[in-house]
């Protein structure tokens, strides 16, 4: 007589659809819970309590007030466009300078060789330090700011891109010179397309990065621009108008941050089936 065993109980499988994630749902409720606790604190320390002389630390209110004004006077529009050309042109330069150059060093030994040391000392380097030479040499206004922008972009873009151009898959490339791809064509259909979540990892990387570099050479060098808005308030104790300078400045790159944060994992699904 031989022992029998209990049939094994069929595996329940969740349909891909509705598999649980609660935190990807939460997380903004959690965000905005955190933001109305650290105002709440914030106003409770400065106006309740006073632990701080509102001269030089100003409440929410105060922030809010001079923002409206700010924008209802037009000033930060104006200062603002100045500030997003100057971006626009630096980040734009820098993230194609980034990607030509992360996929030459991703892919090429000797380029590898040459370029990723400097590359890793340029990214070693404090970029603010280079601000008052960059003024020198390209006088005050909008060309060392440009430059700030540029370097604090191209880097970040670079080594990322050359990342994801070291690790693209073997197969397709020998797959693709089977089918009779030159160079340029492996570079435009394999790697590429391989490295494009590295580069969009880049370029949210290079967001914060590039924004301190905006800042710098607006604080330093520009008689416009919100960093100048944030400079002159500072010198006549407008500390409200201040921070809502600065606040601007963090909105815009929480944005833009998340923005790429969601591009990126769109661009990145695709290789899990390659």
């Amino acid at each position: 007589m031989t022992a029998r065993t209990a049939p094994a109980k069929p595996l329940r499988v969740r349909p891909s659809g509705t598999a649980r994630r609660p935190w990807k749902y939460r997380t903004p409720l959690i965000a905005l819970a955190d933001l109305v606790v650290f105002v709440a604190l914030w106003h409770v320390a400065v106006v309740e309590l006073e632990l701080v002389n509102r001269v030089f630390f100003p409440s929410p209110g105060d922030v809010a007030g001079s923002l409206a004004t700010l924008i209802s006077s037009g000033e930060l529009a104006g200062h603002l466009g100045t500030s997003a050309r100057s971006w626009l042109i630096g980040y734009g330069l820098g993230a194609a300078a980034g990607v030509v150059t992360g996929l030459a060093t991703g892919s090429l030994p000797w380029a590898n060789r040459l370029l990723m040391p400097l590359l890793w000392s340029l990214w070693a380097t404090p970029l603010i330090a280079l601000q008052p030479t960059l003024t020198a040499w390209l006088d005050y206004g909008d060309g060392p700011i440009v430059v700030l922008v540029f370097l604090s972009t191209m880097i970040p873009v670079a080594l990322n891109t050359a990342t994801g151009a070291a690790q693209t898959s073997p197969s397709l490339i020998r797959a693709a010179r089977v089918f009779g791809a030159g160079r340029m064509a492996v570079y435009l259909k394999i790697r590429l397309p391989w490295a494009v979540p590295y580069v969009i990892g880049g370029l949210r990387l290079a967001v914060p990065t590039s924004m301190i570099g905006l800042l710098v050479g607006e604080m330093v060098g520009s008689p416009s621009g919100v960093g100048s808005i944030i400079v002159n308030a500072t010198a006549r104790f407008r500390t409200g108008e201040a921070f809502a300078a600065i606040g601007v400045y963090v909105v815009l790159s929480v944005v833009l941050v998340r923005l790429l944060d969601l591009a990126e994992r769109r661009a990145g699904g695709w290789r899990n089936h390659a």
